[in-house]
């Protein structure tokens, strides 16, 4: 993973910090073969993290139309997050049962404030062929909208 510089840009409300993404090296990119859903064209990535955003954690676009998706690991959320990925999603992260994983799941603020994570459709990453992928686990039991902080 790759420590960003957080920056303050006129683009950006002031209370947010802008990440910028230093020069990458190939084994610090995160291939996604056929993109996310509805970002095809996006397919190198980085995954950017910094003391200031806690345990969220950037996945930015290197490649293709610009795009950034916050996201965290869902344990962080729900201590005993599992789930199980079929056949075809090992092979197409190249890993086993038995290899380490990478979960993340993709976090949205609302407009009202509120906080959700989508722990139906995790982003599986294997940092060993450094090749990921949103996948649906079979059987999955939680929802894409899990609210983390409600708005007041």
């Amino acid at each position: 993973m790759t420590r960003a510089t957080i920056t303050q840009t006129s683009a950006v409300p002031s209370r947010t910090p802008a990440l910028e993404a230093p020069p990458q090296l190939a084994r610090d990119v995160v291939r996604f073969p056929h993109g996310l859903p509805g970002f095809e064209a996006c397919r190198g990535f980085v995954m950017l993290a910094s003391d200031a955003l806690g345990p969220l954690q950037c996945l930015k676009a290197i490649e293709g139309p610009p795009a950034s998706f916050l996201v965290m690991d869902p344990r962080c959320v729900l201590p005993d997050y599992r789930c199980d990925l079929s056949e075809t999603d090992y092979r197409r992260l190249a890993a086993t049962a038995d290899d380490t994983l990478l979960w993340r799941a993709l976090v949205t603020i609302e407009l009202d404030g509120t906080i959700t994570v989508n722990l139906r459709a995790p982003i599986v990453i294997n940092p060993t062929h450094m090749v990921g992928y949103q996948v649906v686990p079979y059987d999955c039991v939680y929802p894409i909208r899990h609210v983390v902080t409600q708005a007041d």
